[in-house]
């Protein structure tokens, strides 16, 4: 049964999308911010140097997790009757696509059809936008516990992602079990729209009892309530709500904030500043009664986590100095993904942090390099290496991957932990 009720305990599965087609379809026009045409990517990316990059996470997640790849998944459900009729509906009311390319889609094998869906058409015909934002499926949903949260994007660019996300949820065998979040279901009946939007960056479950949520520039407050007394009323207890600046290169809370260990995370300094321009506020809602009661909280989200049981040591992004922070922040130096605890994996490029890792008492190696002591110390047994409590931070290259905006915490959907 999908199950996610902590940031760091062991991945047990997890969903991957590999770089293809649709990034090959990026063109200049879809890098200025502010056009409509505009990817939500800030450069082009060099697709065969990405896809190498991506093998790498992947060799490291097959370490500890069965690792589903995204377009497996979805050609398994548009083969089913249902799911591949409200998929081509969706898109075809979304992207107002005239009869002929609907009739067109609607011949075509699953295979085919996935193609044009994330590609924007079949070959070289454009009908729509690609869709390289899909490598990074944290976005699409988030679990906590077992209540499946499907994203509603904010942007555009993103919102026939949502559409291929919800036929996931309703037909593929691995999200049996998950309850499917009332809000979701509601915001999906509407249409999907502002100002109920929510992605996967912006959650975070810290334990059984306690989220976090960013309220960033693709998460909204409106749905952030809700979604917290929907939470509240499936058994946890509080949500600590962080402010997040509305700017691009912290679109998502994990962008500055992930955790490595129970008690590690990497921050973004200036996140914890006070009087910061890009100070991360926080607030506290919890069950008061039969009602939902918010509270500010006067200190930083180190502060707020500490006072709710859950001390962290700050490992700082770019070493904490102030030109080299922000520096690696843009490149996803805060964006770790946990595969169990005190091993996690990041982007070998952020030299600075790194440093830091390893003088939080990190073993730093890059994939291969840990491969190889996987096999050579623990015989390829990951029971065996958790069970030694050697702490390591596992660095993938990242340098083509990292010009989307997202490191491997946004690349992975995990879907079982513990």
């Amino acid at each position: 049964m999908p199950h996610v009720s902590s940031e760091v305990a062991r991945l047990r599965r997890v969903v991957v999308k590999r770089p293809g087609a649709a990034l090959e379809r990026v063109q200049p026009k879809h890098l200025h911010a502010g056009s409509p045409n505009h990817l939500l990517f800030d450069d082009l990316v060099h697709v065969p140097d990405a896809q190498r990059e991506h093998d790498q996470l992947v060799r490291v997640l097959q370490t500890t997790a069965q690792v589903a790849v995204l377009d497996d998944m979805l050609e398994e459900v548009l083969a089913i009757a249902d799911a591949r009729t409200a998929v081509i509906d969706r898109v075809a009311r979304l992207e107002d696509l005239p009869d002929k390319v609907v009739n067109q889609l609607q011949q075509m094998a699953p295979k085919e059809l996935l193609w044009a869906l994330a590609v924007g058409g079949p070959a070289s015909i454009t009908w729509m936008d690609p869709l390289p934002n899909l490598i990074f499926t944290r976005d699409l949903a988030a679990l906590c516990g077992n209540v499946l949260v499907v994203g509603n994007a904010r942007m555009r660019a993103r919102r026939r992602e949502s559409i291929l996300t919800w036929a996931l949820a309703e037909h593929h065998p691995w999200f049996d079990g998950a309850k499917i979040s009332r809000h979701c279901r509601w915001v999906r009946a509407q249409g999907g729209s502002f100002p109920l939007t929510v992605e996967g960056g912006d959650v975070l479950v810290i334990s059984e009892s306690l989220v976090l949520i960013g309220a960033s520039e693709r998460t909204s407050w409106a749905m952030i309530i809700a979604l917290s007394r929907e939470l509240i009323s499936e058994g946890f207890t509080r949500v600590l709500v962080v402010e997040m600046p509305k700017q691009r290169s912290s679109m998502h809370l994990d962008t500055v904030f992930t955790l490595v260990d129970w008690d590690t995370a990497v921050v973004y300094r200036p996140l914890l500043q006070r009087g910061s321009p890009e100070e991360g506020n926080v607030i506290r809602l919890r069950k008061s009664g039969d009602e939902v009661a918010v509270e500010e909280w006067e200190g930083d989200l180190l502060d707020a986590l500490a006072a709710e049981g859950y001390p962290m040591r700050a490992v700082l992004c770019g070493g904490g100095d102030p030109i080299h922070e922000r520096r690696e922040q843009w490149s996803d130096g805060a964006n770790y993904l946990a595969l169990s605890p005190g091993v996690a994996v990041g982007y070998a490029r952020n030299a600075r942090t790194a440093a830091a890792m390893s003088a939080a008492g990190f073993r730093v190696l890059g994939s291969d390099d840990f491969l190889a002591e996987f096999q050579r110390d623990f015989g390829g047994d990951y029971d065996k290496l958790e069970a030694s409590r050697r702490r390591y931070a596992v660095h993938i290259h990242g340098a083509e991957l990292c010009r989307g905006r997202g490191g491997p915490r946004c690349l992975t959907l995990p879907l079982h932990r513990g």
